[in-house]
């Protein structure tokens, strides 16, 4: 291997070596709306853990979320998706066909609720 090659590759690895010995994404205490939808995303994938109150920090984004646009487009998002499959289920029509839904979220919002709780701030049962 040449010296120019060799030099160039050693240049290259110091410089991956400390690109990757940082952080590559770094957000400061400041966007709260960046970490709350994370966190977010997170509790809806169900992989928060167990929890008993939304993060103070997130109180805000919470309530604006479930009472602004935000709450109402993915509901109906997600309404329109299980309307579009359950349009493809073929039923067998012997009587013992059965659509088994979960209530909470699902079929029922929990908006009442929130707002009555401080949209999560109090310790939700």
């Amino acid at each position: 291997m040449a010296k120019s090659q060799l030099l160039l590759s050693l240049f290259l690895f110091i410089s991956i070596s400390e690109t990757i010995s940082q952080s590559i994404i770094q957000l400061s205490r400041d966007h709260d709306d960046v970490y709350c939808s994370s966190w977010r995303f997170s509790e809806e994938t169900n992989d928060v853990g167990y929890w008993d109150h939304v993060p103070s920090r997130c109180v805000s984004y919470v309530q604006d979320y479930m009472t602004g646009d935000g709450y109402r487009s993915d509901s109906e998002a997600v309404a329109s998706y299980a309307l579009g499959f359950a349009k493809t289920v073929e039923i067998a029509g012997d009587g013992k066909d059965a659509w088994v839904f979960d209530v909470d979220e699902t079929l029922l919002s929990n908006l009442p609720y929130y707002a009555l709780h401080g949209f999560g701030y109090a310790i939700c049962d």
